[in-house]
């Protein structure tokens, strides 16, 4: 699924017009790139696409002071439609976030343990300093005020996954100097 296509449909929904430049400064005030998969410009593209499909309209032309010519979208019937069809598949289905660290461990199984203990001992690090920045942006944007609930829900939501990953990864360096191969071939080898 294209969650920026619900990002878009959505804001639209909810704050009603906008031009491009309003949703990225919104996102960007969420700082959605941190716990999503949205990136500020994939907008853009994303706004063509909707309205290329009928899903959005331009409303206006807005031209504030100097800058440039910017176009406020609305949200059609349609879009409204699709909104509601994204919004329910992204309520309801679980998929799972998928790391290229799990191929990449599958075919370096058997490599000196050295080598793959020094590579989750640096991942542990980045996942605990993540952990740390999530944490302290969260209650910085609490104590001043300017987070809503639902951000702080989904602030712990990363919070909650980053410290499983942390587990996960102490789990890994304990077993690391026994990993074998994996598949068939690797099965073979132990024979």
């Amino acid at each position: 699924m294209k969650v920026v296509r619900l990002l878009v449909l959505g804001m639209l929904s909810q704050h009603g017009p906008m031009h491009g430049h309003q949703l990225k400064l919104t996102i960007q005030t969420i700082d959605i790139e941190a716990w999503s998969e949205v990136r500020a410009g994939s907008l853009y593209h994303a706004l063509h696409q909707l309205a290329v499909e009928g899903l959005i309209e331009q409303a206006k032309t807005e031209r504030p002071g100097r800058q440039p010519a910017r176009t406020v979208y609305r949200i059609t019937p349609a879009g409204e439609a699709e909104l509601q069809a994204l919004r329910e598949r992204a309520l309801r289905v679980v998929q799972p976030p998928a790391d290229p660290f799990d191929i990449a461990l599958w075919v370096a199984a058997g490599l000196p343990a050295s080598v793959l203990e020094d590579a989750v001992r640096e991942r542990l690090a980045t996942l605990r300093r993540q952990l740390r920045d999530v944490a302290a942006e969260r209650g910085e944007l609490l104590e001043r005020g300017v987070l809503p609930e639902v951000g702080s829900i989904l602030m712990r939501h990363a919070e909650t996954r980053l410290d499983a990953e942390i587990r996960w990864h102490e789990e890994l360096l304990a077993v690391v100097p026994a990993l074998r191969p994996g598949g068939p071939q690797g099965e073979q080898a132990q024979d």
